[in-house]
């Protein structure tokens, strides 16, 4: 039976002398004792060590206190926190790890609690979200170069008072910032001169998600499609776009936006040839030395590769034997069968395939996408409900 608070002493001793005799069964003592035997053998072996006494309760006090933290490990924490103002406590965890391999680290809630305690941790004010919805045709990003996505950061003037609004292009599989870049003109020209150099250096994605503003997309165009947009087609590049007034779908890529509003908005002191020097340090400090939680702590940098896509400027797209190539003016407009037919003003300066053995109406192709269909009767183009892309065209 268990043993009763009142005469425990004496049961413990009468176990311990009893589990001395010849021949004894421990296992079957224990259970007449109402007691494991990794307890029956506890309580022999501190008779054993110390005798009667030893059998008494013991106070149950630490020896030592696990909870306090060597005045140098709160000390490098407090260091960190104050020079990275934005991190919580999993990056200055892993940051701690990595720098001192030698050094026992405390755990994640214990560097909170330390924050916590210094002050330097801000209650964070609940937010309600609308309910939101998955974007059709949205695919998550399993490796590098699979999405790439692009946005404008918000603007504010330089104190030399001029606009600074940058581009920044991202890996949404790594986390990679490919570009922070404060361009002259927000427009077409310098949008694409910028992915021409990552272009370059990086290597294509398989898809460009942006949103549905300029020079990325262009309510009154085809598919709300612009000459960026029609350009990144003509690459193989596929497009995907959050919905209207929705940056939340776009959630990974507004949070380093945040970031950079908390670090870098209106905290440099210089003019924007300034501004690009000091985005170029805080993009490499990004992607090298800022752990990432969605990363399992790791660093972009470790988790980015360069695409294998190799970047090469298309002078006119070829489609398969038996299509009838027709160049796009600067109306939007093509010749078939010495009538002109609008398309759309987004394709021009490229070429669009027709694919004239169709029996009935004619298939109108831009690089491997399916736009829309010419009547074979009438002439007129008729846009498809919406992009189809295949494999077909080469």
């Amino acid at each position: 039976m268990p043993w009763e608070e009142t005469n425990i002493m004496d049961l413990r001793l009468k176990f311990v002398v009893r589990s001395f005799e010849p021949h004894i069964n421990f296992t079957q003592l224990c259970k007449e004792f109402g007691i494991t035997t990794k307890t029956g053998y506890k309580w022999k072996n501190r008779f054993l060590e110390g005798g009667a006494p030893a059998l008494a309760d013991q106070s149950k006090k630490p020896l030592s206190n696990s909870k306090i933290i060597p005045t140098d490990t709160v000390c490098k924490i407090i260091k960190i926190k104050e020079l990275k103002k934005n991190w919580g406590p999993r990056k200055i965890h892993a940051v701690l790890k990595d720098r001192y391999p030698e050094m026992e680290i405390p755990s994640i809630s214990t560097v909170e609690r330390i924050l916590k305690k210094s002050g330097l941790v801000q209650k964070k004010r609940k937010k309600n979200f609308p309910a939101t919805s998955r974007i059709k045709n949205r695919i998550k990003a399993t490796a590098p170069n699979q999405i790439w996505t692009v946005d404008f950061k918000g603007w504010w003037y330089t104190p030399a008072r001029e606009k600074c609004e940058p581009l920044t292009i991202r890996d949404e599989f790594s986390k990679f910032i490919i570009s922070i870049k404060a361009l002259e003109k927000g427009n077409i020209a310098c949008v694409k001169a910028e992915f021409e150099k990552v272009f370059e250096k990086y290597g294509l994605p398989e898809i460009i998600r942006s949103d549905n503003g300029p020079p990325f997309a262009s309510a009154q165009s085809l598919f709300g499609l612009t000459k960026l947009a029609a350009w990144w087609l003509s690459l193989g590049i596929q497009l995907d776009r959050i919905d209207p007034g929705s940056p939340y779908q776009n959630g990974a890529h507004e949070r380093m936006h945040l970031d950079m509003m908390r670090e870098l908005e209106k905290k440099i002191d210089g003019d924007l040839k300034l501004h690009q020097s000091v985005f170029e340090i805080w993009k490499k400090e990004f992607n090298t030395e800022r752990p990432h939680e969605a990363l399992g702590m790791k660093t972009p940098s470790s988790v980015y590769v360069k695409s294998k896509r190799r970047y090469m400027e298309i002078e006119e797209i070829a489609y398969p034997s038996g299509f009838r190539s027709r160049n796009v003016n600067d109306r939007g407009c093509i010749t078939y069968r010495t009538k002109r037919i609008f398309i759309s003003n987004a394709f021009a300066a490229f070429n669009v395939g027709l694919d004239v053995n169709a029996a009935d109406d004619v298939p109108v192709w831009f690089a491997k996408n399916l736009i829309g269909h010419i009547n074979s009767e009438t002439l007129i183009f008729t846009p498809a409900d919406k992009i189809i892309t295949v494999d077909k065209i080469k």
